[in-house]
Parts: structure tokens; sequence; C-alpha cells
């Protein structure tokens, strides 16, 4: 389990470094466009990839580290013992779900294999593979989180047993 969180953490470290070379990207456009009155052609092309390869390898590990938006609204009523199971439930229920949007973002990678884009004439199909890659990744860890959780819940509850 380490090893799959330092390579979650990797993956989201490249993902900064995007975001770094975003930046400078969109302060050089700025720069030339006011002062020099000469922008960068194809800015748009290029925040739009980087934006996809940015969220899907960091979704990932800010779903292992628990970075995701939770609310405890109902926390009180799922400590129930009929209800224990639930969170187990929901983490395999969103695996499932981010695996099929890999399965669908792989299937149109493939369908668009030929797909560049109009201004800077890259392939499409890495920035989607991406998406798969991301989403299959995050689909993984919804899936170890529900099984730890499942394993706790199920130790919790033999060891309150009479």
């Amino acid at each position: 389990m380490e090893l799959f969180g330092r390579f979650l953490r990797l993956l989201a470290l490249g993902a900064g470094g995007v975001l770094l070379l975003l930046m400078l990207v969109t302060v050089v456009d700025v720069v030339l466009r006011y002062v020099f009155n000469a922008p960068l052609a194809s800015v748009w092309e290029f925040t739009e990839f980087s934006m996809s390869v940015i969220v899907f390898l960091g979704i990932a590990y800010c779903g292992w580290t628990g970075g995701h938006i939770s609310i405890d609204l109902l926390e009180k009523w799922l400590e129930r013992p009929s209800l224990r199971l639930l969170p187990a439930l929901i983490a395999f229920t969103s695996g499932l779900l981010f695996a099929l949007v890999a399965y669908r973002a792989a299937l149109e990678t493939l369908d668009t294999l030929h797909q560049v884009s109009n201004m800077l004439r890259w392939p499409h199909y890495p920035f989607r593979f991406t998406a798969a890659f991301g989403s299959s990744l995050l689909a993984a860890v919804f899936f170890i989180e529900g099984a730890m959780s499942l394993r706790r819940k199920l130790d919790k509850g033999r060891s309150d047993a009479p």
C-alpha cells in the first residue's frame, strides 16, 4: 500500500509541475499581450490540455489522502449497527462508477486516435488516456478504501459481539 501511495504522490507532483508550467505560460502570454501587443497563439488549447492532465493525475492522490470534500451531516445516524456497512458500500459504488468512467474514457481514446487540436496540432489521445488512467486509479483507491472500511466495520462488529 505504501508503494501505491508513493506512486500516486509522484503523479500528483507531476500534475503540480504541469500547473507550474501552465502558470508560467499564462504569465508570459499576459506580458506579451499587454506589453508588446503580441499574445501567444494557442494558449487556450494549451490550458485545456494542461487542465486535463492536472485534474486526472492528481485526483487519485487526493482520494488516497482524504483530500476530497466530505460532509459529516449523517455521521450520528451512520454509527447505527444496521448502517455500519454503508460507507463501504458507498466506496465500492464510487469505485464502480469511476471504473465505468475509465472504461468509457479508454474507449473514447481508442476511437479518436486520429484527432488533433486546431492550433497546436497536438493529438488528443494522450490527454484522453490520462483521463482513463486517472479515473482507473481513483477507482482502485475507492475499492481499497471500501475494503479497508469493510474490514474495520466487520472487525468492530466481532469485537462488540458477546
